[in-house]
């Protein structure tokens, strides 16, 4: 059996689904981390599904800790639990389609040492594989562009290493980016990423953060920021990645303001500055 973690975020629905689709494709275990900051209320359901579920271990938190250090930790209390493999990373709003787990163990036991493997997500009726980030511009793209690099969505990743317990996420980012982070810094440690070749997931784009909702926005504006300072090899390429990503970031704001008729996009560039 192969290991699978989700974060939990209020709406225990949604995990729900998530971790039934994981029990139906004979993932176990399952950690199912609490970060929803509500004083475990939401978490109450999931204790009601699944707490006679040896196949299920729920780890409470009391506070929001973020994707990348959430994840973190929920790596280390799985590490704890003794267990040493693979493990599947999904988000609490995705899906897997049964056979998901077979395909990934394949691909592990045919490829020489991957640190990451993904599979093609089904999103909002489209297909979706390789992402590519534009460093210089800020931009996320579907298709190769000039400079960008390839890397895979955090939405699912199987993870391969030899401790759980140690940190995978660069925990300096709260929520988005954190993947374009971790591509880039696995692909310089000579480690391998694979994309499967077909879809086993469906993935609800934005079920937890909403189109132009403030957190959305405001996390969004600010990965972009701190990934200059991450993805540059010296300071001074820093801040020369600022400097040209700020009027791209500024006209991505000004059309999803007009887009969704709301100035939540504009107001959320001074988060660059803090």
């Amino acid at each position: 059996m192969t290991a699978a973690i989700t974060i939990h975020f209020k709406k225990s629905e949604t995990t729900i689904a998530c971790i039934d689709s994981l029990l139906k494709d004979n993932w176990a275990p399952i950690l199912v981390w609490d970060n929803s900051g509500d004083a475990g209320v939401s978490f109450q359901d999931l204790y009601s599904n699944y707490a006679k579920n040896p196949r299920v271990i729920l780890i409470p938190n009391s506070q929001n800790l973020g994707f990348g250090k959430g994840m973190n930790a929920a790596l280390a209390a799985l590490g704890h639990h003794s267990y040493f493999g693979p493990v599947l990373l999904i988000n609490n709003d995705a899906k897997v389609q049964k056979g998901l787990r077979l395909a990934l163990e394949a691909q592990l036991a045919q490829t020489n040492a991957p640190a990451l493997i993904a599979p093609r997500l089904n999103q909002d009726g489209h297909e979706q594989g390789w992402m590519y980030y534009q460093p210089w511009l800020a931009l996320v793209t579907k298709r190769p562009f000039w400079g960008s690099f390839a890397y895979l969505s955090g939405c699912c990743l199987l993870v391969h290493r030899t401790d759980n317990t140690q940190p995978l996420f660069d925990e300096s980012f709260f929520m988005y980016g954190e993947d374009v982070e971790l591509c880039s810094r696995m692909r310089r440690q000579g480690k391998q990423l694979v994309l499967l070749d077909r879809s086993f997931l469906h993935h609800d784009g934005l079920a937890s953060s909403g189109h132009a909702s403030t957190a959305y926005e405001q996390y969004m504006v600010r990965s972009h920021w701190l990934l200059a300072e991450k993805l540059a090899s010296n300071p001074l390429s820093a801040t020369l990645m600022r400097t040209l990503r700020i009027p791209v970031l500024l006209a991505r704001a000004c059309l999803r303001s007009w887009r969704y008729k709301s100035w939540i996009p504009l107001r959320s560039i001074s988060k660059i500055f803090k």
